[in-house]
């Protein structure tokens, strides 16, 4: 048994009339061996173990599926809907293992498709409306030792702030400091905070993590290109610009012709990197399927060479925040935007409306606007 769930079981025992658990009978070998001859693999240890003392049960944050005959909280009931939702076979080690609800909506299953050993296998969050998948745990283990600190920490059941937010990614982190989602929790806290530098550190730990969540080096990238960390920029522009379908760019939530207008804003800042530099933007002309589009990054790309101004972006969205004569009381405004979420990081960088006052004024402190939930 590891650290994690003997602690788990151990929290269980002490807290019997805790609010949120309700707890089953243990699993009979039958039930087990029902789940495991179903998927055609041996559970992972601690889960059988886990099973045969609470076969299913409402637990603080989420419910247990239960080992045994399909039905409601049944984890052969999920995998079935999962299979049909997916139309794949129940035994396709592709296929999701479903084994915990929780109160959020997700359902966290392990990915068979991480090896032939169920022992290894990560642990991912799927959202059943948006088919969105995520690995939030490294193992069973990590997931039984963050439920612990949860259930433990002071805030738990409080009003949900952002500070609670923060949090729980911190204590993800120290668990589990190498699962992406966890860093990536820490970053979109700092930043609704008004803490740009750290939550960069936080975006470029993210997307050190192998699986790393794909939009990290994006949001890594821009806040680079905002506060003017030439490094940071480059490291995160590199990564986020290597050849990928479109799929990949997809889940990036980013394009290359977006990349391409945000790493020219601070490319002046890397003219020591110029080949480095002039390497991405080959890739990113390579990855763009509209001739105009091409021409645009081309013409960027002759600009980083010959040390000129690069092209005015591309339009993105219309101008949230209108221009003023007045430069003070447009930042001002613009400050205000982006405090009540009208105005985005993106913005900053690619509205050709704000590239004039991005001259005289420091967009550094409308980063450090804190906004909160």
């Amino acid at each position: 048994m590891h650290r994690g769930v003997h602690d788990f079981i151990a929290w269980v025992e002490q807290h019997p009339g805790f609010s949120g658990l309700s707890l089953s009978s243990p699993s009979s070998d039958a039930d087990l061996l029902a789940v495991e001859e179903s998927i055609a693999s041996p559970l992972p240890a601690d889960l059988r173990l886990m099973l045969q003392r609470y076969n299913g049960g409402a637990f603080p944050s989420g419910q247990l599926l239960r080992a045994g005959a399909s039905g409601d909280h049944s984890m052969l009931g999920s995998l079935n809907e999962l299979a049909q939702r997916l139309n794949k076979s129940v035994r396709d080690p592709e296929l999701l293992f479903p084994f915990f609800r929780s109160d959020d909506g997700a359902i966290l299953a392990f990915d068979r498709s991480a090896g032939p050993v169920s022992d290894t296998w990560p642990i991912l969050d799927y959202y059943v409306d948006s088919g969105e998948q995520r690995m939030v745990h490294r193992t069973f283990d990590g997931f039984c030792r963050l439920r612990v600190a949860e259930w433990t920490s002071p805030d738990f059941g409080g009003e949900f702030t952002l500070d609670s937010y923060l949090h729980s990614g911190e204590r993800h982190v120290a668990i589990e400091p190498d699962v992406s989602i966890a860093h990536a929790t820490v970053a979109h806290a700092l930043r609704r905070a008004g803490k740009p530098e750290l939550a960069l550190a936080s975006y470029l730990r993210g997307a050190h993590c192998v699986p790393a969540q794909p939009w990290c080096d994006w949001e890594a990238l821009k806040i680079a290109a905002i506060i003017g960390d030439a490094r940071a920029a480059l490291e995160a522009a590199t990564r986020v610009s290597s050849r990928a379908p479109k799929s990949r760019w997809d889940q990036r939530e980013t394009t290359p012709i977006m990349v391409a207008d945000v790493l020219a804003v601070i490319a002046p800042r890397l003219r020591a990197r110029r080949e480095a530099l002039l390497r991405i933007y080959d890739q990113l002309t390579e990855q763009v399927d509209d001739e105009t589009d091409k021409q645009h990054v081309a013409a960027i790309r002759r600009a980083v060479f010959a040390g000129e101004d690069p092209p005015p972006p591309l339009p993105l969205r219309t101008t949230a925040v209108p221009p003023d004569p007045d430069s003070a009381r447009f930042f001002a405004s613009l400050k205000e935007g982006y405090r009540r979420g009208k105005v985005r990081d993106e913005d900053l960088l690619l509205d050709p409306s704000y590239a004039v006052l991005r001259k005289t004024h420091d967009f550094r402190e409308i980063l450090r606007t804190p906004r909160g939930f």
